[in-house]
């Protein structure tokens, strides 16, 4: 029988400061990680967390262009550097869970993953679900990958993430179920800066022309590129929560099925669907 596993993202900008080159946000870190640890204690559930690396990998990645591989005379070590920030930002994460008990172990996806053109080839999840068997909380994110064609790239934490929730499907032990993306805001924001309660591909194009004039909004990327990545989950089945991190208690409150503030993404017709229409007049 699979067991159920939850996985869930703190997001870049919520535990680090964007405008200030790898500084971590350490009370809002603490806090996130202590609401997962009651959650989990509650519960019993597994979970696997991701992070974004907001002020740390960022920088030097688009200074490097590693994104597109080895474009550059100093790209090689632009990857090295890259992936270094990357990991020192997992080590941080990884050593709060273990100053609050919680038997944190780091997951990197450089070192079980290759790609060709940026998209996967190879892959080893085996250690992933040792450690989930054996009781250990795996602490993974957006990471650099070695590249069979372009030399390196980076695959973000959603796709991360993503790619986890999918080899699980073939599991024979564990079966991802939920996808929770901890964020800056209260969900996935409409033109009035109302909260969206719920998006499928029955909506999806209200929804689009409702965050089309948010403050920020790139189809390429950031808030479209969490919706787009988890449209792709609820097609197996997956449900996918995007919350506020810096509302106390609300991830806590997602985990064990209180009432939380937050967009649900799942792959079922919204049934309130006529309510949900009124947010967008």
């Amino acid at each position: 029988m699979q067991k159920p596993v939850t996985l869930i993202k703190l997001g870049g900008s919520v535990i680090t400061n964007k405008e200030v080159p790898m500084l971590v946000r350490r009370q809002v870190l603490s806090r996130l990680v202590a609401e997962i640890a009651r959650a989990r204690q509650q519960t019993g559930e597994l979970y696997i967390i991701g992070h974004g690396q907001g002020s740390f990998a960022h920088a030097p990645a688009m200074q490097f262009q590693t994104m597109e591989g080895f474009v550059r005379g100093d790209s090689v070590i632009g990857m090295a550097v890259t992936q270094d920030s990357a990991a020192q930002l997992n080590r941080i994460v990884v050593r709060e869970f273990l100053s609050q008990q919680l038997p944190a172990v780091s997951f990197l996806f450089s070192n079980t993953l290759v790609t060709r053109g940026k998209e996967a080839v190879s892959w080893s999840g085996e250690v992933l679900e040792e450690y989930l068997d054996k009781g250990l909380l795996p602490v993974t994110g957006g990471d650099v990958i070695v590249d069979m064609e372009q030399g390196c790239t980076i695959w973000s934490t959603e796709k991360v993430l993503g790619h986890i929730a999918e080899q699980l499907q073939y599991s024979d032990s564990f079966r991802a179920v939920r996808i929770i993306h901890v964020t800056e805001v209260p969900g996935v924001l409409d033109k009035n800066s109302g909260v969206i309660p719920a998006i499928s591909h029955h909506n999806l194009a209200e929804v689009k022309e409702a965050i089309s004039d948010t403050k920020g909004f790139d189809v390429t990327g950031g808030m479209w590129h969490k919706i787009e990545e988890s449209l792709k989950q609820a097609e197996l089945g997956l449900r996918t929560d995007i919350i506020s991190g810096l509302e106390t208690d609300n991830l806590y409150n997602c985990l064990v099925g209180q009432p939380y503030t937050g967009t649900t993404i799942s792959h079922e017709e919204i049934p309130a669907f006529e309510a949900f229409r009124s947010l967008l007049s």
